[in-house]
Order: structure tokens, then sequence, then C-alpha cells
């Protein structure tokens, strides 16, 4: 390990011999005269060596002074640098529904960090309107934006909604037809109490009755118990894709897909210009924007 001469002392001495004085040297680092001369014959004692020539009124460095100097000076000025940028450090809060949260925005949030290290994200979820949210919310994602005044919104993701299940399900119970649904347990969450009966409505199929149901605290539960064969979910494209791509879901009626209003990006007005907000609004709109290109270039979804 390298030995280093006393920080205090070395940031007396560059000041003191930049400004050619002990006096002006104190007045920069807040402390007194007196301080200032004695970090600098400390420095002078660790080192063996004379830095200033003393005068009654004045101080000049010596040749060796001077040398010592032309290294320092930069040295404590790359510190200083360093410091600075990984002292600019910014924070953004956002809050968002859950289920978009942990499927959809979590995957993509390390494109973010690589892009912006200095930028630390904080995610909170939940479902209240904005209006309610705690003050130091930056960025809200909703799926239908209310009428709060203060707000900018601006659509960023397009969504499906269409029943998926599990493979192993549909193998064992198949779905030949929207009417064998009637065989199946539907599940449900309050987030979306009305996802089936506007599924079915849409498909011509309202009269429909499933033989259980089964109402889950949250639509990740349900998308999960899908997963896992316990019954039939409403599934959304941002929610899903993955799954669906991986063979882990399957859509029965592929091509029967209802329309939602999609998710939107809420950010405070006063605060939407602002370079830290910007970024990230940019960035989840282009993520949004590619997600959507990719649906669109599907020839369907696949099915069953």
């Amino acid at each position: 390990m390298h030995k280093l001469p006393p920080l205090a002392a070395i940031r007396a001495f560059e000041a003191a011999g930049r400004l050619s004085s002990f006096s002006r040297a104190a007045d920069e680092l807040c402390v007194t005269h007196g301080a200032v001369s004695h970090q600098i014959r400390l420095l002078e004692s660790w080192l063996g060596i004379v830095l200033f020539v003393r005068r009654s009124k004045s101080v000049t460095l010596t040749d060796q002074g001077r040398h010592y100097l032309d290294s320092v000076s930069p040295a404590l000025s790359a510190i200083a640098a360093a410091s600075r940028q990984l002292s600019a450090h910014e924070v953004l809060r956002v809050n968002a529904l859950p289920t978009i949260t942990m499927r959809w925005l979590f995957p993509r949030l390390a494109r973010f960090r690589s892009l912006y290290p200095n930028i630390e994200v904080k995610i909170s979820t939940g479902l209240e309107p904005t209006h309610q949210l705690p003050a130091d919310v930056d960025v809200v994602i909703r799926r239908e934006p209310d009428r709060s005044p203060g707000w900018y919104k601006v659509r960023m993701l397009s969504e499906a909604a269409f029943p998926v299940c599990s493979p192993t399900l549909l193998e064992e119970f198949p779905l030949a037809a929207i009417t064998d649904l009637r065989h199946h347990t539907f599940l449900h969450c309050p987030a979306r109490p009305t996802a089936w009966k506007d599924w079915l409505a849409m498909a011509h199929h309202s009269r429909v009755i499933p033989a259980q149901s089964l109402e889950l605290e949250h639509l990740y539960f349900c998308l999960q118990a899908a997963i896992d064969g316990i019954g039939i979910a409403m599934g959304y494209t941002p929610l899903v894709a993955t799954d669906l791509a991986a063979g882990r879901l399957v859509a029965p009626f592929g091509g029967v897909v209802a329309s939602t209003p999609g998710y939107f990006l809420i950010a405070k007005e006063e605060r939407r210009h602002d370079p830290i907000v910007k970024a990230f609004l940019d960035w989840l709109l282009e993520e949004g924007r590619q997600f959507d290109d990719r649906m669109r270039s599907l020839p369907a979804l696949p099915e069953g």
C-alpha cells in the first residue's frame, strides 16, 4: 500500500502555492492562517524538504515546492472531478401498476440503468389515482389517465386482452370452441372485475358460464395460476408475451382479442422537461413503441 502524506496538509499546500499566500489559502479553506502554516510545516517535515521561502509579508515556493505543486494540483483536480461524477446522483420516483411493473418494466429496467447509471429509479406500486399519490412521485404508469390537473399524460403502450392457459390444461380439457369454456375455471382479480364479461361480450358468447370461478388478489397471481394449470386467466399482450413465446402459456382463441385503453405515462407538468424525468419518459416511450411494433409484426397470437 502506498504511503501518502496527510490530505489536509496537501490541500493546505496546494491552496497556498496556487495563491502565493497563507492568508488567502486560509480564507479559501475556511480555516485560520495558523492552521495553514501548521499543515504546511507538517508536510515539509513529512517530505523532508522546504516548500516555501517565508518572508515577513509573503511566501514564495522553492524550486522543489514548484515541482511538487505541478504534480499535486492535477491530482487534486482529478480527485475532485471523480467525486463530482460519483455524487451526480439523481433519484427518480416512479409509481406503477404491480403487474406491468413485474412483467414488463422490470425486465427492461437494466437497459435504462446502463444508459443512465447516475439515475436511481425508485419504484413503488399501487392502484390509486394520481391525485392520491405522495407529492414526491415524479412519474406514474396507469391503464387510464385520470383527469387530475397538473399532470402530463401520454400513451406508452398498447394492449389486447384474450384468454390464456397452460398447454397442459388444454391437452387435458381441449377448447375446440368458446362454448367449451363452461368446463373450465375462470380466474379473476379485483383490478379488472369485468375482464371476462367484456371479452365474452366482444366474442358474442355472453351466456357462457364457467364450471367454477376463482378470484385472486392480484392480476399476476391469476397469470401464475394459469401457468400452473389452475384455470384460465384473461391475458394481456405486454404481460404475457414472454410466457406465450416460451410456451408456458397459450391463447386457445388466438385471433379473438379485445382492445383495451393500454398504458399511459403520467408525469408532473412542472417536471416533465426536467432532464432526469425527460430521459426516463423518452426511454419508456421508445420501449413501448418497439414492443408495439413487434406485436403488430406477429401474424397472430400462438393458439393452443
